[in-house]
């Protein structure tokens, strides 16, 4: 084809840059163009004019264009332009594909500044968690939580060489600066892709502004090389004898581009590097280029892994490309850090949550402090890396995985899953097959794990448009309905449109003509919404709106218990008719009465309890004086105390169910015991029908959320659109898709039992997924979905008895009294999940952890939350169009999404929402019947 612009049009009439001639060069990835190089040059110097242009070969189907004095802005700004010249670019060289190499929106990192100087250092909202003051008198803690330690000791107790050393580890990044933490470590080059400076630098010019992150390469590769300088050293290194290989690759974790970075590894490859580690993710271009040089990497036996992401939930690229190996984060316990992204593509998983590590703020850059993020995984998987290398000599390892078929890549990933250390509870399909044991690393036969991993698992890869089809398909959680072109033109913007609008629902991507043109079906729903909707910021009168409806709703509940507890009936005390709160001798007094009841706590347990409740004591009584004078502005730790007591005076207990019933004297009962003694039986059958929802053999650690039995004849159960969401990214399912949603043909179940201190179980498959119009995740969005069963899996009958029982469902009612407020008082009932340790850090308090003890540890398991009605429908500010959604403030926590609401002002009362949102803090929210019948009209499912 030739050229179809004859006249020179400068790019800057594009308005592609919005940048400066500072930065690195505005690049695009040129694929299977008929042009060979020359003949290109001619014809892009027709449609570019006097703009200076560099064109060269990436491989051999592969071009790289450059535009010296031109460079992408950070911020979406001019991303359309910037795909409309790459679209005029492909018909003048009639190339399969011209794509833009923009930095895309990706996974957040935590900002490296002082605690508490920004408001926004938390975004996004829910990632990253408080600094533990404990790990201050553990500073190697993520050493020894890898047992590196341990794997050095072993080297030197046989003459081997330790510590990583001699190994050479290359970190693409944001370029490293001086600091004290990096002092004395040898560097095996530095080295400069990215195009903003010298090519033999790798110095980090720690800008600031928007979407960049100073520091950032100093602070990931310190907790990989730092050397030990004196006994008293609180930072060293995973490998602190290994040497170092900086790359600026990117100038923002945020939102980097990918050429550079590719060509940072094959640089590595090329300058002798024996690990290369990324802490960095995002969007992956169409034909990846860094893939391509992920695969040279590992057929030259480099050793490639990478963060998994942080914040956005799905493995990013390039962690997620199969040839690399995706780390995980995890917190002191073991446990996920709550930031990490998770799913079937995280291989391993080493400490992310507040790992000491060198820190460039504040200034001069000789600090050290806690930080997050799977960036610091990564790079103390790398030391590890680095100490097998040593430890048996990388030309031996090379040997022996040739002698096996393998790659060094896949001798290292084979042998780090089968020697990782496996916490209580801990889930391989979300977090890899583990913890990382540099010991059991080192001590290993070279033949562990071949039983049950392939060892050519490097070469499974998906075809181009499979992996980006793959990849939107999981960020939608729907089919794209694009066909294979469309996906290699415009996957990577609908991909880091995706990914921003999971960082922030109120994002508007901006989309070219072209993309918004050729989006359809749940694609168009989802992004259309987004791009017709204004950028909302958060004022500080917003903060101050929000904390002030968290104090009336707190002031509301330690009210209604106060009353309850005085004779007042629950009807009368809810909605506000009661405003008396207790002094502090009254809640003292309560407390005390918690503390007197029996329970089955052992005795360290009891000593663990005792301890949270004094902590409610001391600090629930400040907040509650605080409470009483509405203008006060309460500190998050007074917040925090008085959300505790309402779970702890009996105001908002979660009862636990047992053998269908629930315990009305249990300690937490409060006020509640009576009424809900006298619906005993209507909740035993109500508890009957409502099940866990979790993958083939889940179990209370591992389940994605609540059920409810609405319709026995299907059988259909109903729940959140967004548990199947949560399902489909964390477990192994086995599933396509239909007109109406999703045939499952295995790896899903619901467990009607799943009660504590039982191992019966009701267990049934799950066959299919019937989403409704409008289906989504949150607000704005009909958040359900009808899910048909196959068969028992225990050979047991429908709960509670089959068809014909005469309560054989959850019968929903679309009586508008129920959402109004006319009957205040409500129930659910699902299977709430442990609040996270440490999310909830106030005043060096762990809130989450004070929560955990008055749950007594028990968690996925079924149980009963009472409450009272609090918001309207439309009331929140993102239902006010849609007024789908009501407010109710029950302890409901994370895993009772697909609790169905029903009121407890009689028996029978019939079921009226669809628990679906909850926030820390704040009220919980449900879809109403309404909603749910307009969702699923003509879907073949008639709503009951």
């Amino acid at each position: 084809m030739l050229a179809r612009a004859t006249r020179a049009r400068p790019i800057g009439e594009l308005e592609v840059n919005g940048g400066s001639s500072s930065g690195p060069p505005a690049r695009y990835l040129i694929v299977k163009s008929q042009a060979d190089l020359a003949e290109a040059r001619q014809r892009l110097a027709l449609i570019l004019g006097s703009e200076p242009f560099e064109l060269s070969s990436l491989d051999a189907e592969s071009l790289v264009l450059e535009f010296p004095r031109r460079s992408f802005p950070l911020s979406a700004e001019g991303a359309g332009a910037a795909q409309h010249l790459g679209a005029e670019t492909r018909d003048t060289l009639d190339a399969l594909l011209v794509e833009p190499d923009l930095p895309r929106a990706a996974a957040p990192v935590m900002p490296d500044r002082v605690p508490g100087l920004e408001s926004v250092d938390d975004f996004p909202p829910g990632c990253w968690v408080g600094e533990e003051a404990d790990l201050n008198d553990r500073p190697l803690w993520a050493l020894d939580a890898l047992k590196i330690r341990d794997a050095w000791r072993l080297s030197q107790r046989v003459a081997r060489p330790a510590m990583g050393s001699g190994i050479i580890i290359a970190q693409p990044d944001t370029g490293i600066t001086g600091h004290v933490e990096l002092a004395g470590v040898p560097l095996a080059g530095a080295f400069n892709t990215l195009g903003d400076g010298p090519a033999n630098s790798a110095t980090d010019p720690l800008d600031t502004g928007f979407a960049l992150s100073p520091g950032h390469g100093s602070a990931t590769m310190s907790v990989a090389v730092s050397r030990a300088r004196d006994e008293a050293d609180r930072m060293v290194g995973s490998a602190p004898l290994a040497k170092h290989m900086p790359i600026r690759a990117l100038r923002s974790v945020w939102a980097h581009e990918e050429l550079p970075v590719a060509r940072a590894v094959d640089l590595a490859v090329e300058k002798g590097a024996h690990v290369i580690t990324m802490s960095l993710g995002g969007v992956a271009l169409p034909f990846s280029p860094l893939r391509a040089a992920i695969k040279r990497a590992v057929a030259k036996h480099v050793i490639v892994m990478a963060a998994a992401g942080n914040c956005v939930g799905i493995v990013v690229y390039p962690a997620r490309f199969s040839e690399c190996i995706a780390v995980g984060g995890t917190d002191q316990r073991g446990g996920k850090w709550p930031g990490s992204c998770s799913g079937p593509a995280v291989d391993i998983s080493a400490p992310g949550q507040n790992v000491l590590r060198a820190s460039v703020e504040p200034r001069p850059q000789g600090s050290i402090g806690q930080g997050q993020g799977t960036s610091f995984a990564v790079a103390l998987l790398s030391g590890v890396a680095a100490c097998w290398l040593a430890h048996h000599g990388r030309d031996r390892l090379i040997a022996e995985a040739q002698a096996r078929g393998e790659t060094l890549q896949t001798m290292f990933r084979r042998l780090v899953r089968a020697t990782a250390r496996r916490p209580a509870g801990w889930d391989a399909s979300a977090m890899g097959a583990g913890i990382a044991d540099a010991e059991a690393l080192l001590m290993a036969s070279f033949d562990l794990g071949t039983e049950t991993e392939s060892p050519a698992f490097e070469l499974e890869s998906r075809a181009p448009a499979d992996e980006i089809r793959a990849f939107v398909t999981e960020l939608a959680g729907a089919d794209p309905e694009l066909d294979d072109d469309t996906l290699l033109r415009h996957g990577s913007a609908i991909g880091a449109a995706l990914l921003a609008l999971r960082l922030d629902s109120t994002a508007t991507p901006d989309l070219s003509p072209a993309l918004a043109a050729a989006l359809k079906g749940p694609l168009a729903a989802r992004l259309g919404r987004a791009l017709g909707r204004p950028a909302v910021h958060l004022t500080d009168a917003d903060v101050l709106a929000a904390q002030s409806e968290q104090a009336d709703r707190l002031r509301r509940s330690i009210a209604f218990g106060k009353a309850t507890a005085a004779g007042d009936s629950i009807e009368s005390a809810a909605g506000g008719g009661a405003t008396a709160l207790p002094d502090a001798a009254e809640l003292s007094a309560r407390l005390d009465q918690l503390l007197a009841q029996p329970d089955d706590r052992g005795p360290t347990e009891r000593t663990e309890f005792e301890r949270a409740v004094e902590l409610i004591r001391l600090h629930g009584t400040r907040g509650i004086e605080k409470l009483t004078n509405p203008r006060s502005v309460m500190l998050p730790a007074e917040l925090a105390a008085a959300e505790a007591v309402i779970k702890a005076d009996g105001s908002r207990p979660s009862f636990l169910i047992r053998n269908g019933k629930i315990d009305p004297k249990d300690p937490f009962a409060g006020s509640w015991g009576d009424r809900l003694l006298a619906l005993r039986d209507d909740i035993e059958t109500r508890a009957a029908m409502c099940g866990r929802i979790q993958p083939t053999h889940g179990h209370a650690n591992r389940y994605c959320g609540t059920g409810a039995l609405v319709d026995p004849s299907g059988p259909w159960v109903l729940s959140n659109f967004h548990v199947i969401q949560q399902a489909l990214r964390s477990y192994p399912l086995f599933q396509f898709p239909t007109e109406r949603g999703l045939r499952i043909t295995g790896g899903l179940e619901i467990d009607f039992a799943a009660e504590t201190d039982t191992t019966i179980t009701d267990r049934w498959t799950i066959d299919e997924a019937v989403f409704p119009n409008g289906a989504g995740e949150g607000f704005g969005y009909i958040d359900a979905v009808l899910l048909r069963l196959g068969r028992s899996l225990d050979n047991k009958p429908l709960p509670p008895g089959g068809p014909g029982h005469s309560n054989d469902r959850f019968a929903f009612s679309p009586t508008q009294g129920f959402v109004t407020g006319e009957m205040p008082v409500l129930a659910l009932i699902g299977f709430p999940n442990r609040p996270p340790q440490s999310s909830g850090m106030e005043g060096g308090i762990d809130w989450g952890w004070v929560v955990g003890q008055l749950f007594g540890g028990r968690f996925g398991v079924k149980r009963l939350a009472p409450g009272e009605f609090y918001r309207t429908v439309g009331s929140h500010p993102r239902d006010a169009e849609t007024r789908y959604t009501f407010g109710y403030d029950a302890t409901t926590m994370k895993g009772s999404s697909g609790s169905p609401a029903f009121s407890v002002s009689e028996a029978q009362s019939p079921a009226f929402g669809l628990h679906f949102a909850g926030y820390d803090n704040d009220s919980n929210f449900a879809l109403t019947t309404a909603a749910l019948q307009r969702g699923f009209e003509g879907r073949g499912v008639a709503f009951p």
